[in-house]
């Protein structure tokens, strides 16, 4: 048992280990731009294994009855404004309006927009945050023109998300973040859902900000489409006619965003306001985008709501925890390369196979049950490339490095010998 336990942790599977975590920095440094793996890239590129269990918290989460979201499908703004005021016969506690409204128009449009602002209790409306190539930072702040902008308090939208335009999904968003002017000037623009909150709930606001989280992965609770709506959606038609339960919209919050032409006939429809997320039912090689915008902030709004947060490893502990599974995988594939090389492809193969589907399990176990997703990448990454890096090491880095070893070993020895 000693004799294995020292082959474990011999000095040989540290140097290996080491060589691997070179190499793929090495590798990650390369700036290799080439369109080859494009299809590929669109297909995987989107995908993580916590996708696959999404659709089960979906079908276990109650709809949220916090907040109603209200269709304003290409309305004019004149015809929006007639929209909020009848939302606000029913005394919403907040409304929120996913929509810019940058340039002035006609008084005949712009003046009973302004005159509904005006009689809005709490009203939020996005601005966006442009980022600067020069400084690599946020360096203005994009809003609906001043005359509306005055009515209101301002949170941003800005999504970050993976993919391609085509294929962009949105998992995280950015609770609070700076823009720093010419004067360097820093000012905070919480988010969108971050400053509805804040009005709506000041105590689940309070937790958002003691986190400290500079990203937040998305808990999404669901969409507006099928049995499995977590969302109530009132369309255009629906509001103005009044064929709803006016106790939807008292106290609550009212998000008021672009939803297509018809909330029912929009869910099979490619749309520049959509986004792929964790619910969508096609994990690869996506076909449609599945959520509104809009929809994506009520599903940031109400895990701060319900401070249903997901909490994230850090990036140490997903170096630290790749590290050791690497060390460990070397200190195997090295005794069967000692003991029967001849097996040495399959056993590493099968291996692999293995830990892969024991990683995704307790990926998928820990965000489904416990909230927490662990990142395993480097981990994945690291045993992948143990075997052919392994054998690299072992026929052409170790002889050079022992012989590097020994000088110094012994440069220090005659060095003693001497003193």
């Amino acid at each position: 048992m000693r004799r294995i336990l020292k082959k474990i942790f011999s000095q040989d599977n540290f140097f290996a280990t080491s060589f691997i975590f070179l190499m793929m920095w090495g590798l990650s440094n390369i700036p290799i731009q080439t369109d080859i793996f494009n299809p590929i890239s669109d297909m995987f590129g989107d995908f993580e294994i916590t996708d696959l269990v999404s659709s089960k918290i979906e079908e276990d989460t109650p709809e949220d009855t916090n907040i109603v979201l209200i269709n304003i499908g290409n309305l004019t703004r004149a015809e929006i404004a007639a929209q909020i005021e009848v939302i606000n016969k029913y005394n919403p506690k907040v409304i929120g309006i996913d929509a810019f409204f940058r340039k002035p128009k006609e008084d005949e449009v712009d003046m009973p927009l302004e005159a509904a602002f005006s009689n809005t209790k709490n009203l939020v409306l996005v601005s966006k945050l442009h980022y600067s190539e020069r400084t690599n930072d946020f360096d203005s702040l994009e809003t609906s023109h001043s005359k509306f902008v005055q009515f209101a308090k301002t949170g941003h939208a800005n999504f970050i998300t993976e993919g391609d335009e085509m294929f962009r999904t949105a998992r995280t968003f950015v609770p609070f973040d700076f823009v720093i002017s010419n004067s360097n000037k820093k000012t905070i623009e919480p988010a969108f859902a971050s400053k509805i909150v804040e009005i709506f709930d000041p105590e689940a606001y309070k937790v958002l900000t003691n986190r400290k989280l500079d990203i937040e992965t998305i808990r999404y609770r669901g969409n507006i489409f099928g049995g499995k709506r977590k969302f109530f959606a009132i369309d255009i038609d629906e509001l103005m006619q009044g064929n709803f339960e006016p106790s939807l919209i008292q106290n609550k919050i009212v998000l008021m965003g672009y939803m297509g032409e018809r909330v029912p006939e929009t869910k099979n429809t490619w749309d520049n306001d959509k986004f792929f997320t964790p619910l969508n039912s096609k994990y690869v090689g996506k076909a449609f985008q599945d959520m509104f915008g809009v929809v994506v902030h009520a599903n940031i709004i109400s895990m701060i709501l319900h401070q249903d947060y997901i909490n994230e490893s850090s990036d140490l502990m997903g170096f630290v925890l790749g590290f050791l599974m690497c060390f460990f995988s070397v200190a195997l594939f090295h005794l069967v390369l000692e003991w029967t090389p001849q097996l040495f492809d399959p056993v590493t193969k099968g291996f692999q196979l293995l830990i892969i589907l024991i990683l995704n399990f307790i990926v998928a176990y820990l965000f489904l049950q416990k909230n927490f997703k662990i990142d395993f990448g480097i981990a994945l990454i690291a045993i992948a490339l143990a075997p052919d890096l392994l054998e690299i090491y072992l026929h052409l880095v170790k002889r050079p490095l022992t012989f590097l070893l020994n000088k110094v070993y012994i440069r220090k020895s005659e060095k003693t010998t001497t003193q």
